[in-house]
């Protein structure tokens, strides 16, 4: 009986990595067009990420209650603040179930970039099909995916930084 649920569990975890590759990549290896979606922003904006079109976006998907993602954040403040100007996107999706907590973080943390709240996790799991926070999308001026980040990331690197530069170099 034991085995039987860990055999599932092994086919469900399976299933849900295809589909976040399947995401990322299409059957011959190529970029992937990120889904569009509209989410209210903290202040009571809409905003789509279809609104970034011709920027390079990273698409964060994080939550107040994990460590890695609170750990990341200001790292990630400073990279927007860094790139901006120069048509660099950092749109956080937060999946907690309350705003205030998260109103609060970013007063604190003094965090400028767009955070939308995805609080019943449709964009999470029904569009991106994400199952590890933090996890994060690199989006090209197209609004081609070309990179899926699972985990926490050293934003301040100077590799994550000369690839999200080489993606504003393209045309």
């Amino acid at each position: 009986m034991r085995r039987s649920y860990v055999l599932i569990l092994v086919f469900i975890i399976s299933l849900s990595l295809s589909a976040r590759e399947s995401l990322a990549k299409d059957a011959a290896g190529m970029a992937k067009s990120a889904p569009t979606f509209t989410l209210t922003d903290i202040t009571g904006k809409k905003v789509s990420l279809s609104d970034f079109k011709g920027k390079v976006v990273l698409l964060n998907f994080w939550a107040t209650w994990c460590v890695p993602c609170r750990e990341e954040m200001l790292p990630l403040n400073k990279l927007y603040a860094d790139l901006k100007n120069k048509g660099f996107v950092v749109l956080a999706v937060s999946i907690d179930p309350a705003e205030e907590s998260v109103k609060t973080f970013i007063t604190e943390k003094a965090i400028t970039f767009p955070v939308v709240m995805d609080s019943e996790k449709e964009v999470y799991f029904d569009l991106y099909a994400v199952l590890v926070l933090p996890t994060s999308f690199l989006i090209d001026k197209n609004g081609m995916i070309v990179e899926k980040i699972l985990g926490e990331m050293d934003w301040g690197s100077p590799e994550i930084k000369e690839k999200i530069r080489a993606l504003l170099r393209m045309r």
